[in-house]
């Protein structure tokens, strides 16, 4: 894409060029645990059919993660996600990656997704306030080796700003 054009019309064209922005992690209690800053790059491989995900946090929040008790049980979403989305109409799931991804387009501007980590499931909610800014929440569900999970552990709230509607191609 190489204007601010979308396609209102065309679900998921909103989510298209790169954006700056940060997650915060709370636990089940709304108790504050920490804040990392990531970048994101989102584009068409295939205009309408397939979108080419990546999301690379900045810094170092390993050693974060290490020190902190719940870092285990999260330590996957803190690195790099990366993955390609099938679009059919309003729906999506990946068909490239380790993270299976569910996701539909309740109306327009508003989406919902599910993330299978091998830790857990990530289920949010995004939402644009504008075509530039980006709101994402939802609970981080664990899972122990058995599969069995105990409700949600955490919620994880992400912001996100629109820096260029274009991907560069070395962009990370």
């Amino acid at each position: 894409m190489t204007s601010s054009y979308f396609d209102y019309a065309r679900p998921f064209d909103i989510m298209i060029g790169m954006w700056t922005g940060h997650s915060i992690v709370y636990d089940n209690k709304g108790k504050y645990l920490y804040t990392g800053p990531s970048i994101l790059t989102i584009d068409w491989k295939e205009t309408g059919k397939v979108m080419h995900y990546r999301q690379e946090d900045l810094g170092s929040l390993d050693e974060l993660i290490q020190e902190h008790e719940h870092g285990k049980a999260l330590k996957d979403l803190f690195v790099l996600r990366e993955f390609e989305l099938q679009v059919d109409g309003k729906s999506c799931e990946s068909i490239t990656g380790d993270i299976k991804v569910h996701g539909a387009e309740s109306s327009p501007g508003t989406y919902l997704f599910h993330l299978n980590f091998p830790t857990g499931d990530y289920y949010n909610n995004q939402y644009f306030l504008n075509p530039n800014q980006r709101r994402i929440i939802g609970p981080f569900v664990p899972r122990d080796a058995e599969g069995r999970t105990d409700g949600f552990q955490f919620v994880v709230s992400q912001t996100f700003e629109r820096i260029s509607y274009d991907v560069p191609e070395n962009a990370f």
